[in-house]
């Protein structure tokens, strides 16, 4: 069993220096420009109700990371070219903080703390206090935490992996099989001169659904498809299979749909060079099919097994160093196995009677082709990520959606501007 807040260990693959690692950044659109000073009282009242969120790290004599309560306000601040990092003393010390520029407000966090699900939470209820205090309103709350309401029976479970079924996880694929773009990361990583960018999507509900229905699949499955036709166009032939990495939170599988924590497994669909000329009829078919078998609690029990072994040989080791040393290649996030593409759509969200205040929101992250989904009012918001200036990687995405008469709005290229990390003895 191991011994710490399963939220700390995620913070051992962090990188030593003070850069992006493990963040999720939401950024939401207001229809008018943001009050920055309502936005911090508001924030200061919404972090109460996630008292799992305010949290600092510390290290104990065993060298291990540890999660204190955080009294300190959460910062709000402007957008500035180099926003606080994550854990540092500019942050009061917390894996979270809110920036703000325009009609922009960005909600950034530590993904050890939670994912985009477990994250929006916290981010409606900021909204909601903050759409108060500024007009003067009390909207529909449906779908929304409210800052005085209790935790969820559940809201913080962390299933117990020893009662748990012991299986083992069978890839629809070998590992080896699976092109990505590794030229794309190196250059990424060592070129000074390129910063990760995000393009954005927008794509009316109605339009991707009816588009869905017609040929039996779901926006998840109808989107790892279009993906799928964007690889094609790109990648070299030698590259025979395409697989999609579609996240899946698992927290239903294992009986806490309420957990906030980011129990969430890739579902596997690989796609062979020759199904890019297929049906979308039988994509979708092929492609639901491929996710369902992997969709059960059996899988789900194999890959909280996995990720709770990792903890307990991280326990075992008697410095920070070597903790770290061993998450560097272990950690949740990294030992997955490699897709060419992924995609995390959260679910459909309600918004309640922040609608008219809200025009779009988009979820930043680590990644490159990539796509982040989520829906507000009439929109599906998508991200698509980039390491490095990939023009033809947009137009590809583009060419397929056009192929399929999907319409959408572009917007972008923007820098993603992801906060860094501080942490103790770093």
């Amino acid at each position: 069993m191991y011994k710490y807040n399963p939220d700390s260990y995620l913070l051992y693959g962090t990188s030593k220096s003070p850069r992006p690692s493990f963040p999720i950044r939401i950024r939401v659109v207001m229809t008018e420009a943001v009050k920055g000073s309502v936005l911090s009282s508001a924030a200061q009242r919404a972090i109460r109700r996630y008292p799992y969120f305010a949290v600092r790290v510390e290290v104990d004599a065993s060298g291990s990371y540890v999660l204190q309560p955080n009294e300190q306000p959460v910062v709000v601040c402007p957008t500035q070219k180099k926003n606080p990092a994550l854990g540092s003393a500019e942050a009061n010390g917390h894996l979270c903080f809110i920036d703000y520029v325009g009609c922009d407000i960005f909600f950034n966090i530590h993904h050890s703390l939670t994912g985009a699900a477990g994250m929006l939470e916290w981010v409606k209820t900021t909204l909601y206090e903050y759409v108060c205090e500024a007009y003067g309103v009390k909207p529909d709350s449906e779908g929304i935490r409210l800052a005085d309401s209790p935790l969820l029976p559940g809201e913080t479970a962390y299933p117990d992996a020893a009662s748990l079924p012991d299986v083992k996880i069978t890839l629809p694929f070998s590992d080896r099989e699976a092109h990505y773009f590794q030229k794309d990361y190196v250059i990424g990583a060592l070129c000074p001169f390129y910063t990760p960018q995000y393009y954005t999507f927008d794509i009316e509900q109605e339009a991707l659904l009816s588009y869905a229905r017609e040929h039996g699949g779901t926006p998840a499955s109808v989107l790892s498809v279009l993906m799928m036709k964007a690889a094609d166009m790109v990648l070299p032939q030698k590259a025979a299979t395409i697989v999609a990495g579609i996240t899946h939170n698992f927290c239903d599988d294992l009986g806490c749909p309420n957990s906030y924590r980011d129990l969430v497994k890739l579902l596997y669909v690989p796609y062979t060079r020759d199904m890019a000329s297929w049906s979308m009829d039988a994509l979708s078919a092929f492609t639901r099919k491929t996710m369902a078998e992997q969709r059960t609690p059996e899988n789900a029990a194999a890959e909280l097994r996995r990720v709770v072994a990792d903890y307990e040989v991280t326990d075992t080791l008697p410095t920070l160093a070597d903790k770290r040393k061993y998450n560097m290649t272990h950690a949740r996030y990294v030992s997955q196995p490699r897709a060419t593409f992924n995609i995390s759509y959260v679910g459909h969200q309600q918004w309640g009677g922040l609608e008219p205040y809200v025009r779009a929101s988009y979820t930043l992250a680590e990644g490159h082709f990539l796509l982040e989904v989520l829906n507000v009012g009439q929109l599906f918001c998508v991200s698509f990520f980039l390491v490095t200036p990939g023009h033809k990687y947009i137009r590809s995405f583009r060419q397929a959606l056009d192929a399929e008469h999907i319409p959408y709005t572009i917007n972008g290229p923007f820098k993603k501007h992801l906060p860094g990390v501080v942490l103790p003895n770093q």
